[in-house]
């Protein structure tokens, strides 16, 4: 028999090269098990496969040139290629095995037998490459022995692959090299004991003999064989970090959608979420749950007083107490400006909701400090359970809400249960606050027209734009009603600036038509004035519509005009440098300040019909009052309008007090803009247009 030698650098070299490959199928299976099928994965596969087929085969075929005999030796390119194929089939098998969710032992065991099969028939092909004559003679027990080695190497292989996929990367680095060690090893120790099975008699000679320098091909495979693993293990790497850097992109992006910038609580969305689970959970194993609506009783004040910046960390530091009064499993949640909602799971009884509901309150005990104070904030909470107060998300909210509300009427700082009995009003005020923006994008809200007269009664000077809705199910709600309500929602924004299109663009209509137009008098709000955009949306609706400045009039009430007077100044000096003309309405029900008076300037003041109500009365001191603020108006160079004139004796002492035009049911009731319009016409009169106006004494 022939002996053969080893080279023992290139048999270093092949176990390098097999342990490489090993740390490069374990990072492979780390990536793709990440992936959820589709085409990535697979290309995946196929490009892995690839790379851990090439590294297995080129350690073995260094270590096939690592191996001489006394005749010249060579490799037959068309079965080496073959023997390649082999390897790269195996290794795709391998890692779409351990890439997927669960590896069963008895998987795991019959995957590793096909496994080493297939390394084994690598093994031989490759040797076969060889083209020895006579052929190679093989002992049994040895050939026997470096299969079961292969075997129970893919096994191992396998599971430690497996295992390896979900490691944390602190010490996944070192595990894998550790694991790929001993991979690598097994795998050149089945190389070399199949090398030691073979047996080449004397005269035996390789019919593939070709005079290559086998160091030399050694070197070129080894190279590239390891360029390619090193590209392959960088391009893994690259990937693994941009879909690190993505996913966690879309995590920010998905806390933001469903948690407040603010307080870092869970939105609106999350909660309805949240409690929409429980829902479900709960039907099926009858347990109760209880959400508590919290709202903060004086909140605004802070703002208004200290600023939103010190508003903003009170929110703060009470998301953290109330977070600390709940248990782990229940969530704390902001509903929006200052209400806060906590869903608590699994409450058995009301008592249970109480003692949480005691804890809650607790909460607001210590005082906030804030800037040059401490100050103390109360809350109210309403209390809704499931299944007894709602089955739906919105019912629960809506009734917790309700319950909350009964609260801030009976003297807040307290929670309550929710009663059927506290529907009516209370659901009343909530149908409205949720029915406002589909008001406005249904065309539910409509404007009416209360004439301004001059104060004999005989002409038409203006006209006061009164805001009216038609609710689909609670019929016409007086504006007394739903103006507070879209205030406190913070839809008077929105409503506003509906009430300034539809002026203008009907008035457009009556310009278009040919018809006299007279100023109209539009209503402003105290959250309005505040709003910084508010003079440049007025002049763009003014623009849009083609309507001059001086045919639109804007009437402040005196308590919204004095609630930051130095704020409303300014406003109204752009609004007048502009050329609109403005009001102070129910002038006597606040507290204005003389000096602030003059220094609006506006052009003129509403007396409030408070007022006028008792004039005709035997009341000395109500026409007193008259006087004192008709001849104030005109001292400040203001016209004077007198509100709510329902009687002719009104009408005439207003007259004797000099009054400038007046206002009410005894000349003209609201009407629609077309009515309005039409008289307008230079033809009809006043006191054609209205009876009461011809019967007037002159």
């Amino acid at each position: 028999m022939l002996q053969g030698s080893y080279s023992y650098p290139l048999v270093f070299a092949s176990l390098f090269i097999a342990t490489v490959a090993s740390y490069t199928t374990l990072d492979l299976v780390g990536r793709i098990a990440t992936l959820r099928g589709g085409a990535r994965r697979f290309w995946w596969l196929v490009g892995g496969a690839i790379a851990m087929g090439l590294g297995v085969w080129s350690m073995h075929f260094v270590g096939m040139l690592s191996f001489s005999l006394p005749i010249p030796l060579g490799y037959d390119a068309a079965i080496t290629f073959a023997s390649l194929v082999i390897a790269t089939l195996v290794a795709y098998f391998a890692l779409d095995l351990v890439s997927r969710g669960t590896l069963s032992p008895t998987r795991l065991v019959g995957s590793g037998i096909l496994m080493g099969l297939g390394i084994a028939a690598m093994h031989y092909t490759g040797m076969a490459a060889l083209r020895m004559e006579p052929s190679i003679r093989y002992v049994l027990p040895i050939l026997l022995a470096s299969v079961g080695i292969a075997i129970v190497a893919s096994i191992a292989a396998l599971w430690i692959a497996h295992a390896l996929r979900g490691a944390r990367p602190g010490l996944m680095r070192v595990r894998r090299f550790g694991a790929a060690l001993v991979m690598g090893i097994a795998i050149t120790g089945m190389h070399y004991t199949g090398m030691a099975a073979a047996e080449f008699p004397a005269d035996s000679i390789c019919r593939a003999a070709n005079g290559v320098n086998s160091g030399w091909l050694a070197i070129s495979v080894s190279g590239a064989t390891l360029g390619i693993l090193a590209i392959t293990m960088v391009l893994s790497l690259l990937d693994s970090r941009m879909e690190v850097r993505t996913s966690q992109l879309v995590e920010r992006l998905q806390h933001q959608a469903t948690h407040d910038a603010l307080t870092g609580l869970p939105n609106r969305t999350r909660l309805a979420e949240r409690i929409q689970a429980a829902i479900q959970t709960a039907r099926e194993s009858g347990e109760q749950f209880a959400v508590y609506f919290i709202d903060l009783d004086g909140f605004k004040a802070i703002n208004d007083s200290l600023g939103h910046n010190v508003g903003d960390a009170v929110l703060k530091e009470l998301a953290q107490r109330l977070r600390l009064a709940v248990r782990r499993e229940d969530m704390v949640a902001r509903f929006g400006g200052d209400e806060f909602v906590v869903f608590a799971d699994r409450v058995p009884d009301p008592a249970s909701a109480a003692r949480l509901a005691e804890k809650l309150l607790d909460a607001f005990k210590a005082h906030f400090d804030l800037p040059g104070a401490a100050m103390s904030i109360s809350p109210s909470i309403g209390i809704a359970m499931f299944p007894e107060d709602g089955d739906t998300v919105d019912m629960l909210l809506s009734h917790a809400d309700a319950a909350m509300y009964v609260v801030k009427g009976n003297g807040r700082n307290n929670f309550r249960f929710f009663e059927t009995s506290m529907n009516a009003a209370t659901l009343r005020t909530i149908s409205i606050q949720q029915g406002l923006r589909a008001g406005m994008e249904h065309d539910q809200f409509f404007l009416h027209y209360q004439p301004k007269f001059d104060c004999s009664g005989a002409s038409i000077v203006g006209a006061e734009a009164l805001l009216r809705w038609r609710h689909p199910e609670l019929g016409l709600i007086s504006p007394a009603e739903f103006i507070p309500v879209a205030e406190k929602s913070g839809q008077i924004l929105a409503l506003g600036q509906w009430v300034l299109e539809q002026v203008c663009r009907e008035m457009r209509a009556w310009q278009d038509a040919g018809r006299s137009v007279a100023p109209i008098a539009v209503n402003l709000s105290q959250i309005q004035l505040r709003s910084p955009g508010l003079v440049e949306d007025i002049l763009a609706t003014k623009r849009r519509h083609g309507i001059a400045p001086d045919l639109l009039m804007f009437e402040i009430t005196e308590s919204a005009a004095m609630e930051n007077a130095d704020e409303t100044r300014k406003t109204v000096d752009r609004l007048k440098a502009a050329g609109f003309a403005l009001a102070i309405d129910d002038f006597g029900t606040g507290y204005s300040s003389l000096s602030h008076l003059q220094e609006f300037g506006v052009q003129q003041m509403k007396v409030d019909r408070a007022f006028i109500r008792t004039l005709a009365e035997e009341n000395p001191q109500a026409r007193s009052i008259v006087t004192a603020i008709i001849r104030l108006a005109h001292a400040l160079e203001m016209e004077v309008v007198a509100e709510g004139v329902e009687t002719p004796e009104q009408l005439r002492l207003l007259q004797e007090l000099q009054c400038d035009q007046t206002q009410g049911y005894l000349l003209g009731r609201p009407m629609s803009g077309d009515d309005f319009s039409r008289l307008l016409n230079p033809d009809v009169t006043a006191s054609t247009a209205f009876p009461t106006v011809a019967a007037l004494p002159a």
